[in-house]
């Protein structure tokens, strides 16, 4: 996989000054963990979930979950489980006959509901962990977590292929809590033992809003629904201190073309998530995928920034002017940020000078649509 792979050349040469590069599921996790960007939920009970990799009717598919949870009724889960089985053999077998190149294969991952569902795919999803990259673990508690991911080791044991969890922060608990830190720092006790294990820590805005009966209207990011956002605040100040763990934004509910209420609403929460703290987003429908996309590219001024702030050129100074005389660049403040900008630009490039996210998310849009 490669972000942005799409594009012509003459269009990758415009719009960036250092390309994108490669990754599969055995890309080393430091470096993964950063890479699964915008990440498109599917039914597990779609049969054509294999057909929409294999014919590539999503053309900047990199990352993709088939959801045994919230997507389908309990009365549809357990066929919905035999049928997500049913598209990664499909695909392993695609993959094992030179039909399905890595380059070609997305990051793919089950959504399940329980631990019990996860104990009776395990063999399963060891099995098919040459084209499975992992789990993602909704409505996780400071009690269960735990379970989950020794279960995770004991598939991650049998798994020929490197196997990850993502658990995701939805709970009542949380939202309930009146100690909400310390419920976050004992699941942080649990993360931090199978550390090698987690990919990244995801939020879920929409079991949260939920459980108030709140939804988010087109022109309201999630930072203005203000329960919610101290538990997303408070995710991000355990599990993203120092960079220790990449954490995925909430889904935007609404999907339309470019200029819409929906896709506007989408952009502005996307500028919140960065500056939150956090990278890539559960996506819904492909037609999100342009803008999440475009938000993780790197604009060439923040990569010197970076490469400036953690230069080994006069280290008797603190402070230095910003590469465009607009801003001071703290050495040791700015230190972390500086280290995941330049680990970002790795996987997501670097846009030329002059060059938007806004015109790289056109460009792909183009890209899907063929216009």
């Amino acid at each position: 996989m490669k972000y942005y792979q799409h594009l012509t050349v003459e269009e990758q040469t415009h719009l960036f000054w250092r390309t994108p590069s490669p990754f599969d599921k055995q890309t080393p996790r430091e470096r993964l963990r950063r890479a699964v960007g915008g990440l498109l939920y599917t039914p597990g009970s779609r049969t054509d979930g294999a057909d929409i990799v294999l014919e590539q009717r999503v053309p900047l598919l990199t990352s993709m979950a088939f959801c045994l949870e919230d997507a389908v009724g309990d009365c549809a889960r357990r066929a919905a489980e035999e049928n997500t089985v049913r598209q990664l053999e499909r695909l392993c077998a695609a993959s094992e006959q030179g039909q399905l190149p890595p380059e070609k294969l997305p990051l793919l991952f089950v959504r399940v509901k329980d631990l019990a569902m996860l104990e009776r795919l395990g063999d399963a999803f060891a099995r098919l962990s040459p084209v499975l990259t992992g789990v993602i673990l909704p409505k996780v508690t400071a009690d269960g977590l735990e379970g989950l991911l020794q279960c995770v080791e004991s598939i991650a044991a049998r798994a020929v292929q490197p196997f990850y969890a993502m658990p995701i922060l939805e709970s009542e608990e949380l939202m309930d809590s009146q100690d909400r830190l310390a419920l976050l720092r004992r699941m942080r006790e649990s993360t931090e033992a199978h550390y090698d294990r987690i990919l990244n820590i995801r939020v879920g805005a929409t079991d949260l809003c939920g459980l108030l009966g709140v939804r988010r209207e087109v022109d309201t990011p999630v930072y203005e629904v203000l329960p919610v956002a101290q538990v997303l605040a408070d995710g991000v100040r355990v599990f993203g201190l120092g960079d220790r763990y990449t954490l995925s934004a909430p889904v935007w509910e609404y999907y339309g073309p470019a200029g819409s209420a929906e896709r506007i609403g989408l952009e502005r929460e996307l500028a919140l998530d960065r500056q939150n703290g956090f990278l890539g987003k559960t996506c819904v429908h492909p037609a999100q995928l342009p803008a999440v996309q475009a938000a993780c590219a790197v604009p060439r001024e923040l990569w010197e920034d970076a490469r400036s702030i953690l230069a080994e050129e006069a280290p008797e100074r603190g402070v230095l002017a910003g590469t465009r005389r607009n801003k001071m660049n703290e050495r040791k403040p700015h230190a972390v940020w500086a280290e995941k900008i330049l680990a970002q630009a790795e996987v997501y490039g670097v846009l030329r000078e002059g060059v938007s996210r806004a015109a790289l998310a056109a460009a792909l849009e183009g890209a899907v649509t063929g216009d």
